[in-house]
């Protein structure tokens, strides 16, 4: 396998939004009906491989010579592929984070080129270290030089519009935070971003499936919400979102606080502060070590609130590591098949088996990171063998899947209309470890588990 790698030292923080699949299913979210998802993997998997349901889309093959300019084709060779996958992990702050972004991506391209490449076609992987204020020259180089961009996430990619975007790349993402990146929902989004999302996270919509989930238990605590995030514009604007989301389910705001985005020298003003406003639901926008400073520092004062409920990236041993004791009784939404239950699910298996082959780090953001790997390469195999490997056919055909699971990684989402997925489960922190919450098997599916926002959360907006 040949990689090549672009490390700088620093990285900024990242988020991310679940998904799910419907009450009733099994384990894998799989849907029984896919005769709507464009991307066909009849034809994949040349040697009988298979990444959990689905059909491998690596093997060897006779590639054909793609047709078009440098614009359309550049970093395709007769026998290679040029990508990219961005990430945080060398922010000075909390350095490993997101790892497993990189770790993901290494993991996948090590199976893939084991068994051919695509269609022979062995692809040579980049890690860009995006540092909060080094997106933009990390991704401007990779401008010069990858077919596209593959798996990642990073905090800053607002700054895509004026970096891949502007140069004509496309990225079949892991993850996108910012509305730059991840757009609104609706089928022109893919189009305009040039980015498609496996597990869609649109600025216009939020998925609130496990706040009414955990509300149904604890119907008193939304009175008393509380909300902190990280003093980074990106971060503001998550929990704007947060907000909005939480005030269409009828939650009162008592305590909105900012911290610094390295971490705060003491927590205990902010226990104290939370506990002085009453707070009975609170929500963390951030990442997991600062939550779990937050919770120590309120177990010291015998305070805690009825319900903490957090978004997907925070299912991280690192953080029960960091946390101890002080996790217990925290809520986490997910559109992913646990961990826990990898045991009765392929897909979910298979992931940590090949991380783990690796050397690397299993996480959630690393197995959406897989996700995003799978959508894209088999894409580029179904371009490929209609010999129009090009970036717009990738972005086309990668942007008309209607029903995807990453081969039951996760519940089915809907990459082709950027909509937020209206399915979820809720896992919960008890004995340092995480367990299961709600539904009792499969993902649970109502219509208004989607949320859909007025405010306008762009940097122009």
């Amino acid at each position: 396998m040949k990689l090549r790698r672009l490390l700088v030292v620093v990285a900024a923080l990242a988020l991310v939004a679940g998904a799910c699949s419907s009450r009733g299913e099994d384990a894998s979210g799989s849907s029984d009906d896919t005769s709507d998802t464009t991307a066909a993997t009849s034809d994949a998997g040349a040697g009988g491989e298979t990444f959990g349901d689905m059909e491998s889309p690596c093997g060897d093959g006779e590639p054909t010579a793609p047709e078009g300019g440098p614009d359309e084709t550049q970093g395709v060779s007769a026998d290679a592929i040029a990508v990219g996958t961005v990430a945080d992990p060398g922010f000075t702050g909390r350095p490993g984070l997101n790892q497993e972004i990189f770790d993901a991506g290494e993991a996948f391209v090590a199976w893939c080129n084991e068994q051919g490449g695509i269609n022979g076609r062995e692809l040579q992987l980049t890690q860009y270290d995006a540092a909060i204020s080094n997106y933009q020259p990390e991704l401007t180089a990779a401008c010069d030089q990858e077919f596209a961009m593959v798996g990642g996430g990073a905090v800053q990619d607002n700054l895509w519009e004026t970096t891949g975007l502007e140069c004509g790349l496309i990225d079949v993402t892991g993850f996108s935070v910012t509305p730059e990146k991840a757009g609104e929902s609706g089928p022109d989004e893919v189009r305009d971003t040039r980015t498609v999302q496996p597990v869609p996270n649109p600025s216009d919509q939020f998925p609130v499936g496990a706040l009414k989930m955990v509300a149904e238990d604890f119907p008193d605590a939304l009175d008393n919400v509380g909300i902190l995030y990280a003093d980074l514009a990106t971060l503001q604007v998550q929990a704007a979102r947060t907000k909005e989301a939480y005030e269409q389910n009828d939650a009162t705001i008592v305590y909105e606080q900012t911290y610094n985005v390295l971490g705060e020298a003491n927590w205990a003003p902010f226990a104290n502060a939370i506990k002085e406003a009453g707070v009975t639901w609170l929500n963390f926008v951030g990442e997991g070590e600062n939550l779990a400073a937050l919770q120590q520092a309120m177990s010291e004062i015998d305070y805690s609130p009825e319900v903490t409920l957090q978004d997907t990236n925070f299912y991280d041993q690192a953080y029960l590591d960091a946390a101890g004791p002080a996790a217990n009784g925290t809520y986490l939404r997910s559109a992913f098949v646990p961990f826990e239950e990898a045991a009765d699910n392929p897909a979910t298996q298979q992931y940590i088996d090949l991380v783990e082959a690796e050397g690397g780090k299993v996480a959630l953001l690393g197995a959406q990171s897989m996700s995003g790997w799978l959508l894209f390469s088999q894409a580029v195999k179904e371009c490929d063998d209609q010999g129009t490997l090009t970036r717009s056919c990738v972005l086309e055909t990668a942007g008309s899947v209607t029903d995807w699971t990453g081969g039951g990684l996760h519940a089915p989402t809907d990459p082709s209309t950027n909509s937020g997925p209206t399915c979820q489960m809720v896992l919960l922190v008890e004995d340092e470890a995480f367990t299961r919450y709600a539904p009792d098997e499969g993902f649970q599916c109502e219509d208004d588990y989607v949320a859909e926002l007025e405010g306008d959360y762009s940097a122009s907006g």
